[in-house]
């Protein structure tokens, strides 16, 4: 195996990086809730990975339609609909 890996390099490594790359794309976006070490490795992650729009653009909280889209959810799984405050931008 060792020697198939020195015969192609350049194909071994392509193929490493798309595996941690698959592993990173598989990440979940953080959340306000989330943990600062979390938010910290995600965005870390993605952009070593050169994700830079989903290291730094996953803001689903300040989205316009976020409301929206948790009444949807609770309704779908039978729940009362709740009012859900974004967090105060820092």
């Amino acid at each position: 195996m060792w020697s198939f890996i020195q015969a192609h390099q350049t194909i071994f490594a392509l193929g490493l990086f798309w595996v941690a790359s698959a592993g990173v794309g598989a990440l979940p976006a953080p959340t306000a809730t989330s943990a600062g070490p979390y938010k910290w490795f995600f965005a870390f992650a993605n952009t070593i990975m050169a994700n830079i729009s989903r290291a730094y653009g996953t803001k689903i909280e300040s989205s316009p339609n976020f409301q929206a889209a948790v009444n949807i959810q609770q309704a779908a799984a039978g729940q009362a609909s709740t009012v859900v405050v974004p967090p105060a931008k820092v």
